[in-house]
């Protein structure tokens, strides 16, 4: 019994090291209080810490603070992104999309960064049914970082991580199968 546990282990080990690198690549986001709670506007974006030059994929979703879920309203939503920095630490805004039409609110959009630093995101957001009652949320802070390294690198990276996880496994495989 001892060495069926051992050798199911050992392969759960094994399927686990060679799986680890995709945990490198994660996604999340952050979430913001609008109306005092009334509503959640959730922005989740992949990576998670966005890279100069790199496309973003973000995901806005608008929610109901009573129960966690999308709103069902038709929305209208203005998209804006700034840079902080400039003369005084002024924002310069960069992109701005007004007048997206939004059903079952929830949003997708991509966008690369130019320039590494401090970015905001605003999302401010009308219920179509009720076009001049806005609603403002507190922005999204981003740190852009400068891209560390190219995709070749990241390949290889990736490829030497499953190798040394593959070698690691099969010696202890071996080991524990002539101990056996």
């Amino acid at each position: 019994m001892k060495t069926i546990f051992s050798k199911n282990f050992l392969v759960a080990l094994g399927i686990l090291s060679l799986l680890s690198p995709s945990f490198l690549f994660a996604n999340g986001g952050d979430q913001r209080i609008v109306e005092g709670g009334k509503y959640f506007i959730n922005l989740s974006r992949a990576p998670f810490t966005p890279r100069e030059g790199v496309k973003t994929a973000m995901l806005i979703s608008i929610a109901r603070g009573e129960t966690g879920r999308p709103v069902k309203d038709d929305i209208i939503l203005r998209i804006r992104i700034a840079k902080l920095g400039g003369a005084g630490g002024n924002r310069e805004f960069l992109f701005e999309q007004k007048d997206i039409f939004v059903k079952g609110g929830i949003h997708e959009f991509s966008y690369t960064f130019a320039n590494p630093g401090l970015h905001e995101i605003f999302f401010d957001f009308a219920f179509a049914a009720d076009p001049k009652k806005i609603y403002e949320a507190p922005d999204f802070l981003l740190d852009v970082q400068k891209p560390e390294a190219s995709e070749k690198d990241t390949a290889l990276s990736i490829a030497l991580i499953v190798a040394t996880s593959a070698m690691i496994s099969g010696m202890i495989g071996w080991l524990v199968g002539r101990k056996h």
